[in-house]
């Protein structure tokens, strides 16, 4: 949220980082030079017990909630990946849901919308089949929350877990979630409903897709959605959550009719599901969200799966790297074997910032323009100025979370470097 601290108050571990990318100005010229990546791998997995991990970026902080039970909570950070990534900061709590819907809160989800933060969760009374969806908003300008209402079709209020929200390119929201055609437990569709805001739907809901296929059994659950190039995918959890074989299925739509049935296209397979070899084995992966990496040029898969064979509901959050295929399809692969080492998210390292060419003027001044393109929270950006690389000095420091800037070297040395260095 911006001119804030983040939703847990903890500031950003600070590092400072020279950009890798120099300019070098001679005498006769300019010279460009890249230094290496730093290569820095992490390990799966991230979070070692946990569950229905959502994953969400916003003004340079990744935000991360998964199923307590209990409450709300929140992890925070600067990073994905490494020992100040996502997996590895404290939980803190942010909301608690009140009586007499606290109990069984399952998979929270994070979601800034039309200016504001509100919490989408899963809670009943103590009794499962009163399983309903709530909302709470956040408390401007804290970073607590405060219970909004029930997110429901009043038509069907019947038992709803796992909501999410669908904001189209048109800026129209639509509410996605797991529930049961009648009163009883034994099959669980997929619904859609219009939202008329972040706390209403308002109209009824819409069969979005039920299980009909061997690998889904009887449960569709957990729905995210996946945004790219005209197509909308959402990603669902498929089959008993507390057994091995969990998985992961897609629809898909490219209309953008999103009320209805017809304009979804399911994939007649599992789009990521469990492997066993000699090499090792992933149980149950299912229930997942999407980030990109801290650079844009990556997506990522956040999900959990189980600890060990046979865990049931035992579970741990993993996250790995997944492209897109010809057709524009996102392409999961395999899950990654525990303790595999896997590189980190593009950007996760460093703070990478531009240097323009560098022009120089007719009385031997340099003019150097520099920018940082990523709104990621910082003190500073320096442009820095060498003429051994060794010593540096600072042309100017420019504050704010990005930067654009142009100086004069006028130092007029035959030859100089130049550099961006930033923190966070």
């Amino acid at each position: 949220m911006p001119n804030r601290e983040p939703l847990n108050y903890r500031r950003p571990v600070r590092r400072k980082r020279a950009n890798t990318l120099l300019a070098v100005l001679l005498s006769s010229g300019i010279l460009w030079t890249a230094a290496s990546a730093f290569g820095a791998t992490f390990t799966n997995p991230v979070i070692s017990d946990g569950a229905d991990p959502w994953v969400v970026f916003k003004d340079g902080y990744y935000y991360l909630t998964d199923t307590t039970g209990l409450d709300v909570s929140v992890r925070t950070a600067t990073r994905l990946a490494g020992t100040n990534g996502i997996g590895s900061v404290s939980m803190v709590k942010v909301f608690s849901p009140p009586w007499p819907y606290n109990s069984d809160v399952w998979a929270p989800e994070l979601h800034f919308i039309q200016g504001k933060a509100y919490i989408y969760y899963a809670a009943d009374n103590g009794t499962n089949a009163n399983h309903r969806m709530f909302v709470a908003e956040q408390i401007s300008p804290t970073n607590s929350f405060a219970y909004k209402g029930k997110v429901y079709d009043a038509t069907t209020d019947r038992w709803a877990i796992d909501g999410t929200v669908l904001e189209a390119t048109n800026g129209a929201l639509y509410f996605i979630w797991s529930g049961w055609p009648g009163n009883t437990d034994g099959l669980q569709n997929l619904y859609i409903a219009p939202m008329s805001n972040p706390w209403t739907i308002s109209g009824p809901r819409v069969l979005l897709s039920t299980p009909q296929l061997s690998w889904e059994s009887w449960i569709q659950e957990g729905p995210e959605v996946l945004q790219r190039n005209g197509k909308v995918f959402v990603i669902y959890a498929a089959n008993q959550s507390w057994t091995d074989d969990e998985c992961l299925g897609m629809l898909v739509n490219s209309d953008g009719n999103y009320l209805n049935p017809a304009s979804w296209t399911k994939l007649p397979q599992p789009v990521f599901q469990t492997i066993s070899n000699a090499a090792g084995a992933v149980f149950g992966p299912g229930h997942c969200s999407f980030t990109q990496s801290l650079d844009g040029t990556e997506d990522w898969l956040f999900y959990h799966a189980a600890q060990y064979r046979g865990a049931g509901w035992t579970r741990n959050i993993r996250m790995q790297r997944f492209t897109w295929d010809a057709n524009g399809y996102p392409s999961f692969g395999q899950p990654a074997l525990a303790g595999v080492a896997l590189a980190a998210p593009s950007g996760d390292d460093f703070t990478p910032s531009l240097l323009q060419p560098v022009t120089l003027q007719t009385n031997g001044q340099a003019l150097v323009t520099a920018r940082a393109p990523l709104p990621l929270v910082t003190n500073q950006w320096t442009v820095q100025s060498s003429g051994d690389l060794k010593n540096w000095s600072s042309l100017t420091n420019v504050p704010g979370t990005q930067f654009s800037t142009t100086v004069l070297d006028n130092s007029a040395a035959p030859r100089r470097y130049y550099r961006v260095k930033s923190s966070r």
